[in-house]
């Protein structure tokens, strides 16, 4: 994989993984109350994936791209309802349906990669 590449998965992998994480998402928005997370996480996701432009010509399996369009398929379909800010940002990240279903949905993402990138019989050495 190219470095532009390998940044590029790791910004991805990293936005699932705070998506996925609301305990850290409440840290990080007491610490930055002018930011909204969730606006901030979705932001971060659709500059990063760009719909899955140049994943495939750069090394990602097919498996993980069609994973990673199916969560951002999904997600698509939830934005409507996340507002772009909020006057209890904290309350939000608790308490908000849509936005727990995002959280669950990027953590099912995450699984699923694992799932994916994990071999079936892992060779053990015999030390």
């Amino acid at each position: 994989m190219e470095e532009s590449l390998g940044k590029r998965w790791g910004l991805l992998l990293d936005t699932l993984a705070q998506m996925a994480d609301p305990e850290r998402q409440l840290v990080v928005q007491v610490h930055r109350p002018a930011t909204f997370v969730p606006d901030e996480l979705l932001s971060n996701w659709y500059e990063t994936f760009r719909a899955g432009q140049g994943l495939l010509r750069s090394g990602i399996s097919q498996g993980i791209v069609l994973i990673l369009l199916d969560f951002d398929a999904h997600l698509s379909g939830l934005m409507d309802v996340v507002p772009h800010d909020t006057l209890d940002k904290e309350g939000y990240i608790r308490n908000d349906e849509t936005w727990r279903a995002i959280c669950e949905l990027a953590d099912w993402t995450l699984t699923r990669i694992v799932e994916q990138t994990v071999p079936e019989r892992p060779q053990l050495s015999p030390n």
